[in-house]
């Protein structure tokens, strides 16, 4: 068998900001980054050994297992942790007649005898509800995901927490709803940003501009009233 682990590849840019947006987020929240981010929660949600999470969490290489024995620990994973409502594993049987793939395949898949195909790794992550690639993917890419989904919750927090604060401030019978800036502020419309492709990066940027222009037209206003507002 090929051994766990080849030559360390680099630490994963990507995952290093995602991680240092989190983290950035969860404080504003009120919220301890290994609270957040911790190993065994991100284990369970991408299947990543815990030794490899937390030296990737702090920016360290951690080598990368080959395919097979990378497909063996997650599958290994939700085998163990996917539980029926009585709370016992799932049967050999029971993964073939739901996921479609043959008694004897899924019990090989399960004790490493035989090498999964991308139908196997499809099926079984079906079966398990888990995204397609959560089989496969690298650890890096893996833990990358799972950081994504924590930010994404975080700014769901935030958002409802902005919202709430605002509308609390807001005058009574004020007859609208807060706007975008009034509601996210700049933190929050930066973090949120950092989510957004090239081009949505673009678009929000073109309304920012557009924003700020009818603040300035706003603010001359209310300071010049015009020949009507001129003292004598």
């Amino acid at each position: 068998m090929t051994e766990a682990f080849s030559v360390p590849p680099a630490p994963d840019p990507r995952l290093a900001a995602a991680v240092e947006r989190v983290v950035r987020l969860g404080a504003g929240l009120g919220r301890r980054p290994d609270e957040i981010l911790g190993p065994e929660a991100l284990h369970r949600a991408c299947g990543v050994p815990l030794d490899v999470i937390r030296a990737l969490l702090q920016g360290r290489p951690a080598g990368e297992p080959d395919i097979h024995e990378r497909f063996r620990q997650r599958l290994d994973l939700l085998h163990e942790t996917c539980r029926k409502d009585n709370g016992r594993k799932y049967s050999h049987g029971e993964i073939a007649r739901e996921s479609g793939i043959s008694r004897q395949q899924v019990q090989a898949l399960l004790g490493g005898d035989r090498r999964p195909t991308m139908a196997h790794c499809a099926r079984l992550e079906r079966f398990f509800g888990r995204p397609a690639g959560f089989l496969q993917s690298e650890d890096s890419e893996a833990l990358s995901c799972a950081v994504a989904a924590v930010e994404k919750t975080l700014l769901q927090e935030h958002r409802a927490r902005s919202e709430r604060d605002a509308l609390a401030a807001a005058p009574a019978g004020a007859g609208r709803l807060p706007g975008l800036y009034e509601r996210h502020g700049v933190d929050g419309i930066a973090l949120r940003a950092a989510l957004l492709p090239d081009r949505g990066r673009t678009r929000l940027l073109e309304w920012l501009d557009h924003y700020l222009d009818h603040c300035m037209d706003e603010g001359v206003a209310e300071q010049d009233p015009g020949p009507a507002g001129e003292r004598s």
